[in-house]
């Protein structure tokens, strides 16, 4: 059984491992602007055309904000987010929807709550991914499995899954 991470070290040791793995992975550095909800802000974008997906990342607060797009980003244009996986900096935070979680082995997963502009079960109705459970802070739940850190595959993995939400955002509509 996957148990979800709650303490500070281990939650910024998998933001460190999971944002080293997309900047190998998306190795083309470039500044530019992010559009978002709240409107936008200069970040560093971290582009691989392989897998034609960006990168950024940001502390913000109670969390680590990690943000994605499609296509190479492009010089004095903003760029919008396709999707952004967001994960706690210490403690059990339901309200965030990016999970690491542990399994009996040590290795540690990415997850999803589900929680997306729409709904959780507007995601999960369209979720064509692997749904795992973990032991949420002592309660059983329900998550997508985004990819696991220590799997050299997991850039593509996260790709598939941005892949994925634009896709049930788009059958939302």
């Amino acid at each position: 059984m996957l148990t979800v991470i709650t303490d500070a070290a281990s939650l910024a040791a998998a933001q460190q491992q999971l944002g080293a793995q997309l900047q190998a992975a998306l190795n083309q550095a470039s500044e530019g602007t992010v559009a978002g909800p709240g409107g936008g802000f200069a970040a560093t974008l971290h582009y691989g055309p392989a897998l034609d997906l960006w990168y950024v990342y940001q502390a913000l607060g109670n969390r680590h904000f990690n943000g994605f797009g499609t296509g190479a980003p492009q010089s004095g244009k903003k760029m919008s987010l396709a999707a952004e996986i967001n994960f706690p900096v210490e403690d059990l935070s339901r309200a965030i929807s990016g999970v690491f979680a542990r399994d009996d082995a040590g290795r540690t997963h990415v997850l999803h709550r589900g929680k997306i502009r729409g709904g959780k079960a507007l995601f999960f109705q369209h979720y064509r991914g692997t749904r795992v459970e973990a032991d949420d802070g002592g309660k059983p739940d329900t998550f997508a499995l985004i990819g696991t850190l220590d799997d050299a595959g997991f850039p593509q993995q996260m790709r598939d899954f941005v892949q994925e939400i634009l896709r049930i955002k788009a059958a939302a509509k």
